[in-house]
């Protein structure tokens, strides 16, 4: 009889060890793989580290830990895996506290215009109202948003932000589209003048379409200007529209931070010698123009 309560005590506590060792290796392939869907589905979200029970994400600098295996015990029956990362992906967007901005006298002058796809729009949609961007439609697929520079780091401003510093997203438009003037002026002067190619010297390449007037060589005739990356803006004049677009469309299939394949024409303003940016009418797919539409407070 006792060995009989042994042999079954033995077996019961095999059964119970093959079970926990199961439900871990299971937790461990869903980690894996909700990782894996977090690296490609939110840029917006890192993964720092792994925990016991799950990994701890950095959320615009936030820190949230994300308890896995208790969320997998009430995993939704029925709903696909991906649909379900997304859902625990927007559980940890909601975690992310609202910011508190420095005073606006603190940062005005260093608030600049940062061109972005209108995909990375969407993402933060995902977020509560106060963590949404205040942005500005440039063209159909790319916006303007908004940082505050700082030495290695950029905040972005969102709507909470203008809401406490009582602006508007116009407001903010004009004084960083001054700021990014200012900024440029000095660029110039350090590589030598307007060029035909910025790549790669500040991180504001491509949203200098802004100024573009002042960037764009004066002597070039009908220039066209192409802004593939958000590190890269091309210029080159109409007679050449064929080469520019291909360059264009071949960058940014291949960049890691693509903006737009589509090419801009600068139109004379009917006073002076300005210009400013309009889409390429020969291009059948760009559409709208710079301060279409902006959103925020």
């Amino acid at each position: 009889m006792t060995e009989t309560i042994i042999v079954l005590v033995v077996l019961a506590a095999a059964t119970a060890a093959a079970l926990v060792l199961r439900t871990y290796h299971r937790f461990m392939r869903v980690r894996d793989r909700l990782v894996t869907h977090v690296r490609t589905a939110a840029p917006d979200i890192a993964v720092r580290h792994p925990t016991d029970t799950g990994f701890v994400a950095g959320v615009l600098g936030a820190v949230v830990d994300v308890d896995l295996a208790s969320l997998l015990r009430v995993r939704p029956v029925g709903v696909p895996e991906a649909e379900w990362f997304d859902q625990i992906l927007d559980r940890i967007r909601a975690q992310v506290p609202a910011p508190r901005p420095a005073p606006f006298a603190l940062v005005q002058d260093r608030i600049m215009p940062l061109l972005r796809p209108m995909t990375y729009i969407a993402l933060f949609e995902r977020y509560p109202p106060a963590l949404r961007l205040a942005w500005r439609s440039f063209a159909e697929d790319v916006a303007v948003t908004y940082a505050i520079t700082a030495v290695d780091q950029r905040t972005i401003v969102t709507r909470g932000m203008l809401e406490a510093w009582a602006q508007s997203v116009d407001t903010a438009h004009t004084l960083a589209v001054e700021n990014l003037r200012q900024q440029s002026a000095h660029v110039l002067e350090e590589i030598g003048g307007r060029q035909l190619r910025y790549e790669h010297l500040d991180g504001f390449e491509a949203t200098r379409i802004l100024v573009a007037d002042l960037i764009v060589p004066q002597d070039l005739e009908d220039p066209l200007v192409a802004i593939p990356e958000e590190t890269v803006l091309l210029v080159a004049p109409a007679s050449q529209r064929d080469s520019l677009q291909a360059e264009a469309t071949s960058r940014h299939a291949a960049s890691r931070r693509p903006l737009t394949p589509r090419l801009f024409r600068l139109s004379d303003w009917t006073q002076g010698t300005d210009r400013r940016v309009t889409n390429a009418p020969q291009d059948p797919v760009c559409g709208g123009s710079t301060g279409e539409r902006s959103t925020g407070r």
